[in-house]
């Protein structure tokens, strides 16, 4: 199994480690005295630590309420306009963390396209998205990945290469509606009586929320997920049968099934003694159970896929996904600041915004062979803010390496 970034896509990750892009442009640019830069890198880089460490704290406590692994007691009663009112603050922030991380927003055009397509797997699940009150999705890096496989293309006698498209990194965010909500809803559209449509989806549904103990946030983040797999990081899937599977049990079912039958006829018709009866009731029982046994075996199978792909595509979970969008916000800040920081610093004259763009992503491209959309306005705007570059007449001036340390350096204590 291979993965490579699809090249045809310019993003905006930096797929590269701070320290690993730290070493490879000081040695691009051959800098005189590059512990200097080394220092200036590592004060960059506690300056976004400081920076994002309140909004850690600050995300933390909104998500206290909803987090479905807190073991802490609290004796705080919120009714559900408080709950709304806490749940909004939770989103508004938790959208511009992750694009700070350079993670795409999915589009319902995106998401409506990969749910209509046939899992790579053969795991073919549907989700009923009525039961979530709230559904985002963010995904880093568009890729694609060569597994080897038999496929009835080739009649399972060799394996065959398949190209899957998938997502590098996926956040999700969902929030289950409430018992009671959801029961409202089908009995407007269904009719029906409360109470018992109630107690039907707190058997049937475990996802929904009883609104009388507690609301939940589920924060999920995965790797390498196949773009046509997207349904089975829900928790309320339903696991199917493939069609091209259906076919096949059907074809090799049906035939058995028709072979008993007919076996069972002839005998009866030639049977005069009732043990003779009964082997031939028994053997085409027999027959039925075998196909029934087919058809439960592959569903064990899907389900055993589906955990087993979960339990490998998992990264985190709930509060630890804060703590880890947190960590992959501080480190994309800080590589853009620094790549424009260092280029500026090694151009001989003061260049536009536009010629430091080509001149980045030129670098990342004959160094790691990664096409790129380096976003040079936000590390200007960095750059900016910590008063190391001035702009005039469209042309940036860059403050020499000492000067850009202190400066650095003073912003951090004002920090701290």
């Amino acid at each position: 199994m291979s993965i490579h970034f699809n090249n045809d896509i310019q993003e905006r990750f930096i797929p590269v480690a701070y320290e690993e892009l730290l070493q490879a442009t000081l040695k691009h640019f051959s800098f005189e005295n590059p512990d200097k830069y080394e220092r200036l890198a590592s004060l960059l880089r506690s300056y976004y630590h400081a920076q994002f460490h309140p909004s850690l704290l600050e995300l933390k406590a909104l998500y206290f309420p909803f987090n479905p692994d807190a073991d802490t007691l609290s004796t705080q009663k919120l009714t559900h306009e408080e709950y709304e009112g806490i749940k909004s603050q939770l989103v508004s922030k938790i959208r511009p963390l992750l694009n700070d991380a350079n993670y795409e927003e999915l589009t319902q055009k995106s998401l409506s396209k990969a749910l209509n397509e046939t899992s790579p797997y053969g795991v073919d699940v549907s989700v009923d998205f009525d039961d979530f009150e709230d559904i985002v999705l963010y995904f880093r890096g568009e890729a694609e990945r060569k597994d080897k496989r038999r496929t009835l293309s080739s009649l399972y006698l060799k394996k065959e290469t398949l190209h899957v498209r998938i997502y590098r990194r996926l956040f999700l965010l969902i929030k289950p509606k409430t018992l009671d909500a959801r029961a409202k809803e089908i009995m407007a559209q269904e009719g029906g009586d409360f109470d018992k449509i109630r107690k039907k989806l707190s058997k049937t549904t475990p996802v929904l929320v009883d609104s009388q103990r507690c609301e939940r946030i589920y924060f999920k983040l995965f790797k390498d997920i196949p773009q046509a797999d997207l349904n089975m990081l829900f928790p309320n899937t339903k696991v199917k049968i493939a069609m091209r599977d259906k076919l096949k049990i059907g074809v090799t079912g049906g035939g058995g099934t028709a072979g008993g039958a007919f076996t069972l006829i002839t005998k009866l018709s030639a049977a005069v003694e009732p043990m003779s009866l009964l082997i031939a009731l028994g053997g085409f029982v027999g027959v039925l159970w075998r196909q029934v046994k087919n058809i439960f075996m592959h569903q064990t199978r899907y389900m055993a896929a589906l955990a087993k792909n979960l339990y490998f595509y998992n990264l985190d979970n709930n509060a630890g996904v804060l703590s880890y969008m947190i960590d992959l916000a501080e480190a994309e800040e800080s590589k853009e600041a620094l790549l424009s920081y260092l280029f500026l610093s090694a151009s001989k004259e003061a260049i536009s915004r536009e010629t430091l763009d080509k001149q980045i992503e030129d670098f990342i491209l004959k160094t790691y062979k990664i096409p790129m959309n380096f976003e040079v306005d936000d590390g200007i705007e960095k750059l900016l803010e910590l008063g190391i570059v001035s702009e005039k007449e469209g042309r940036l001036h860059v403050s020499n390496i000492q000067e850009a340390s202190t400066l650095v350096h003073e912003a951090l204590k004002r920090l701290l």
